[in-house]
This record gives structure tokens, sequence and C-alpha cells, in this order.
């Protein structure tokens, strides 16, 4: 009975993880990590080891090291959070966008037909290096899970029960709306060639179909027969879309080479699970879009197995990182930061693919959200209903 209570557990902390369910996750990784989250103070000048008892206050910065890593953590903002979606990072690492309020029930995130009412709320606009903030116009604004250089993705439940796509500026004013009309439109990505990747369905109806906006106009790919697609995503190369389908519990992920037009049927299919629910899937998306140097690669959180998986729609090849990882963000082709149940690691890699060696820098709940570049990142540390913005820089061995 024991090991199957084990794995109930475990299985709970996973489904509430901290890539969708910052709230939720928080106190089952906190469980499990047995400690507290690192808040180090300290000087730049100074190297240290990160300290469980000091607090990191905003105007200061630490230099730490753990093994042969050296690295400098630099407090940016303080937000106010709905304790329950992680920000949007622009890849400049500038401005960060936050779920202020609302936003936290299921079927509002799954654009599900049997909501009822509308469940959106406040999108925050924040700049890091200046410390101003503004909110996106607009009550009833749900965060989406994509941004570029000039803005991030939103979209709008609206009360007719239709649902609106739009790009919220960092630099303030009214959101640029992409996709309006009387239908449903969720789950949207950006992607080269201001192409636009989502899935839509009609009001009465429950499986969506899969929407490619290309240059020269739209292309609909049907929903597949006794199923929906959910969460598709542009490669960090562009040139593929990948996009789970979900049907009868099984969960699989389909990819599109992206050309003129997409092909009505996929080249390549990963099974993910045959006992899926679509919060599941839900969560099998890692927000962003993928900024990983290996170029047609896809992070994912796999279901069966419990932890972050990568695949490379090129080849077909995928491979699962460490049994504690949570999410992702690759520097460049030999790093990546992942977190953990346990805290930041910063783990191998060899051409995309994982090797097994890791150096945990931080212990607690930490999430990368951006790369920077190959020696920084932007992290995020979520605390109820505030998230703590953070920059680390990794810097040369002494």
């Amino acid at each position: 009975m024991r090991g199957g209570r084990d794995t109930l557990r475990v299985r709970t902390v996973v489904r509430h993880r901290l890539l969708c369910l910052t709230a939720a996750f928080v106190s089952s990784a906190c469980s499990l990590d047995r400690g507290k989250d690192i808040k180090p103070t300290a000087t730049s000048d100074s190297l240290q080891q990160p300290s469980e008892e000091t607090t990191l206050a905003p105007t200061q910065q630490i230099v730490a090291r753990q093994s042969a890593v050296r690295f400098r953590l630099v407090p940016l903002q303080t937000c106010n959070s709905n304790g329950f979606t992680l920000p949007l990072v622009s890849a400049d690492g500038v401005f960060a966008a936050v779920q202020s309020s609302g936003g936290t029930r299921w079927q509002s995130l799954l654009a599900s037909p049997t909501e009822a009412g509308v469940d959106g709320g406040r999108v925050t606009i924040h700049n890091l290096l200046t410390g101003a903030s503004n909110n996106v116009p607009g009550d009833d604004l749900l965060l989406g899970r994509t941004a570029d250089a000039q803005g991030c993705l939103i979209e709008s439940p609206r009360p007719d029960g239709s649902r609106w796509i739009g790009v919220a500026p960092w630099t303030g004013g009214e959101p640029q709306w992409l996709v309006q009309g009387e239908q449903v439109n969720a789950f949207a990505s950006g992607g080269p060639e201001d192409r636009l990747v989502w899935c839509r369905r009609d009001r009465t109806t429950t499986n969506f179909d899969l929407v490619i906006r290309h240059p020269d106009g739209e292309q609909v790919i049907s929903a597949p027969e006794d199923g929906s697609w959910i969460g598709p995503q542009f490669t960090g190369d562009g040139r593929w879309i990948v996009v789970l389908r979900f049907r009868d519990g099984t969960l699989s992920a389909c990819c599109f080479a992206v050309g003129v037009r997409v092909a009505e049927t996929p080249e390549r299919v990963l099974d993910l699970s045959w006992r899926a629910t679509a919060s599941m899937a839900y969560q099998t998306v890692i927000p962003q879009r993928m900024h990983l140097l290996g170029g047609a690669q896809w992070a994912f959180f796999h279901p069966r197995f419990l932890r972050v998986g990568l695949w490379d729609v090129g080849s077909g090849q995928s491979a699962l990182l460490g049994r504690r990882s949570l999410s992702l963000v690759q520097l460049d082709t030999e790093q990546a930061l992942v977190a953990t149940t346990e805290g930041l690691e910063l783990a191998s890699m060899t051409t995309g693919a994982p090797t097994g060696d890791a150096t945990q820098l931080l212990s607690g709940v930490w999430v990368p959200l951006m790369r920077v570049a190959t020696d920084r990142a932007v992290i995020a540390r979520p605390r109820g209903s505030q998230i703590d913005i953070t920059r680390i820089e990794l810097l040369q061995p002494d």
C-alpha cells in the first residue's frame, strides 16, 4: 500500500507542477525538498556559498559557487501574481508579463465549453530594468504562453462564449487583436515570418481544429477523428509545428513541416500516454518559444515518465532528462538550466541531448523562464501571491 501511496503522491505533485500551476506545485515541491528556498544576500564583490537563512533584497546581488560553477544572481523585480501562472519574458530580458489576477480555473485554461462565466483577469507588464509597470487594458484577460520582441500573447474570453487572441505590446497601450470573431480561439503560438498557430472550435462544439496563419492566409487542419488538437508550438528553428493530439485518453505529439502550406497528416508522431486527461495535455506543453539551439527540438513534460523530454522532430529521436526535472531553458548546445523538484540545476548537453551530468545551483523552487545569452537567463521563484524575478549569470572559472 505504501508504494501505491508514494506513486499517487508523485503523480499529484507532477500534475500541479510549476510550469502551469505554480501555487499548487510550490507547496508540494517544498514538501519534497525538506528545506527552504535559497534567498542569498551578498555584495557583488564577494564569493559565498548560497545560504538558506539569508534574504535577497532588490538592490543586492550575489556571486556564488557550486562545485566548479561560479554564478551571479541579480534580483530584478518582485511582482504581484495570481499564484498560478508563470510570467512570460521578452527575449532581451527587459520585460516580463505577469497574470496579476484571475485566470485560475481549468475550464478557462482549457477553453472548455463547460466554462461558466468569464475567468479572465489582469495582465501586468513590468520593465525589469526600471521597475515601472502597467496593466494591459482590459479586465478579462488571460496570459498566453509565448512572447516575441513586440509583446506577449494574450487571450480574451468574451461574455458570449467566444475567445479572442491578441498581443500586448511591451511598451504599453491597447492590445492588438490578431484573431477575433464568434469562435473559440486558444493555445496560440507565434512563429517566423509573422506566422501564428492556434486551436479553434465553434462555441457549440467540443473539439479543436488546428489553424496556421501563413503570410498569404489561413490554413485549417480539422480536428482528428473523435479527438482534438491542443497546445501547438513552433520548434526553435521555426521549420516545424508540434501539436498535441488528444482523443479517448490517448495523448500523442504530432509534428508538421512548415512550408508554403502544411500537410494534412503529421510527418511524425510521438506517443506520450494512453491514460491522459485534457489538463495533463495542457501541462505537457512548456511555455515560451523553444529557444533551443538544436533547431528542430521540442521540449515537453512527459506525462507518463514524469520528467522533461526532448524530441528532435527532424530525426525522430527523443531523450529524457533526470527523474526530478520539470522544465528547462537551453543556454547553448552544451548547457541548459533545468528546474527540478529539488532546485535549479545546470545540466550538461551533447548536441542537444542530456548527458546526465548536472550541478545544482540553487535549492528550492526556481524556474528558468528565458535565455538572454549563452551565459545568462531570467529565472523566477514563486511565493504565493508574489513572484521574484531574477537574472542568473554564469561566470568564468577562477
